[in-house]
């Protein structure tokens, strides 16, 4: 009997799942629960906008160039005890966040509360591998899966609330509970065995990582406001080079931070991109709608936050389904319906008009997003299922960059887009007919990216070969 099975036996398939879900419902929550406290926080710690915009980009800088170096970390040193350390920082800096007194303690902070989630992101998956029955493993990824999406629609929702009742300290201490809940449970995991032979952290390529990642996600953010200013330019240009050094790094070392060899595997490869692709035109869509919502129909915040929950729902909801039809069809086809019916609601996304009644919106919505789940549910499952022992810390860290790889360039180069065809600098002054006309032009340009996407997926993702097949075949 293989060592997850036995591991998940012991520990119970429930205890597993019930952990892992929480702790990757919490760090994707906080990715996003602050935004709406922004002007609360200003004005009670005498912030002005730009520190404003570092509480939420130290988080973000944090998870994304963490994520991967975490995964590998955990393959290197054990998943359990990196994990322990992630929940009790996440938990601590959630504490430090809530009692601030300024707005650059704040900041220190969230960085810190960044790292913590970047542990939580990289490893859940990769424990689930280890732990969880190859029987389940579908079944618990699904569950996995659809905490990242809730917790992203989830942040601003819950973070509203609990500022209208309370403060804004309560959305960190709303963690820290939860967290100690958290930490006693994982204290049952069994010890995951480490593979001796990667003993050895490439930290050279882990700095290298590093500063390449934060000058995208730095770069990606600052074009948002400044365009293709002189400093953006810079770190696109720190970017490139970033990658060039690292990817000469990795060859010439006999213990990498990532092995090259598994982007040999084109369904790896594929599916990597395919997540970034798919990320950035939903971030996308996440992004623009409120003006479409609120500027160019009159709705109010509360309704357009209700009718915007549609994705999430329909994630929710149609994950048990694409999981079942995983176990019954197979990995492939099912990904690939996926992004066609995300591509298919996409072009019904640049059919609304200001004359689109709610419920059509929120049903279009439900199926855009919420098909999310056919690609994503098996995709996760397949990747983690056949990553060697020794690399599941770094595939899970790797999906995971995919997916907030896409976040960042989705706002960036989705909102881009939409300013371009509203034909403004300032959407607040553009008309109600600009912005619908700007919806309809852009949702035109993601279904051309999905329908890149659905390329990819048809001539890269077969089913995947098994370490023993790989290993026979070498």
């Amino acid at each position: 009997m293989s060592q997850a099975s036995e591991s998940g036996k012991t520990t119970g398939y429930g205890l597993v799942i019930f952990v892992l879900s929480l702790t990757t419902l919490m760090s994707a929550i906080d990715t996003n629960i602050v935004n709406i406290g922004l002007p609360t926080i200003g004005k009670a710690l005498n912030a002005n906008f730009t520190s404003l915009q570092w509480v939420v980009l130290s988080y973000l800088l944090a998870v994304t160039a963490l994520i991967v170096g975490i995964g590998r970390i955990g393959d290197i040193f054990g998943k359990k005890r990196i994990f322990l350390f992630g929940i009790g920082l996440f938990t601590l800096a959630s504490l430090l966040c809530g009692t601030s007194g300024s707005i650059y303690e704040l900041i220190v902070f969230r960085a810190l509360q960044g790292i913590g989630g970047s542990i939580l992101m990289a490893l859940s998956f990769a424990i689930a591998g280890d732990m969880i029955p190859k029987e389940k493993i579908t079944q618990g990824m699904s569950v996995l899966t659809v905490m990242l999406p809730t917790g992203f629609a989830l942040g601003p929702s819950v973070g509203g609330l609990l500022i209208g009742v309370f403060s804004w300290r309560s959305v960190f201490f709303l963690n820290v509970p939860i967290g100690v809940a958290a930490f006693l449970c994982a204290l049952r995991f069994p010890t995951i065995p480490v593979t001796e032979k990667v003993r050895k952290l490439d930290i050279r390529g882990l700095l290298v990582l590093t500063a390449t990642l934060v000058c995208y996600v730095l770069g990606v953010t600052l074009a948002e406001n400044q365009g293709l200013s002189k400093s953006v330019l810079l770190l696109g240009v720190g970017a490139a080079a970033g990658i060039a050094v690292f990817l000469f790094l990795e060859k010439r070392t006999g213990f990498p931070l990532v092995d090259l060899n598994m982007f040999r595997n084109s369904v790896f490869s594929a599916s990597l991109a395919i997540s970034v692709l798919i990320y950035t035109t939903t971030t996308g869509a996440v992004v623009i709608f409120p003006f479409y919502l609120q500027q160019a129909k009159g709705l109010s915040t509360s309704v357009s936050g209700v009718m915007m929950m549609a994705g999430a729902v329909g994630c929710a909801l149609l994950t048990p389904l694409a999981a079942a039809a995983a176990k019954r069809f197979g990995d492939f086809p099912v990904m690939i319906f996926g992004i066609a019916a995300m591509g298919a609601g996409s072009l019904l996304m640049s059919t609304v008009s200001l004359s689109t009644g709610n419920v059509t919106f929120s049903m279009i919505w439900f199926l855009f997003n919420g098909c999310l789940a056919f690609f994503q549910t098996p995709n996760n499952a397949s990747i983690i299922s056949h990553a060697k022992p020794e690399q599941r810390g770094l595939a899970s860290g790797l999906l995971n960059l995919s997916r907030t790889i896409g976040l960042t360039t989705g706002a960036a180069v989705i909102g881009a887009v939409f300013y371009a065809f509203a034909s403004t600098t300032s959407i607040g002054t553009a008309s109600p007919q600009k912005i619908a006309s700007s919806i309809h032009n852009t949702f035109l340009v993601t279904t051309c990216i999905l329908a890149g996407a659905l390329l990819i997926g048809l001539v890269a993702l077969r089913p995947a070969k098994t370490p023993a097949e790989e290993n026979t075949t070498d």
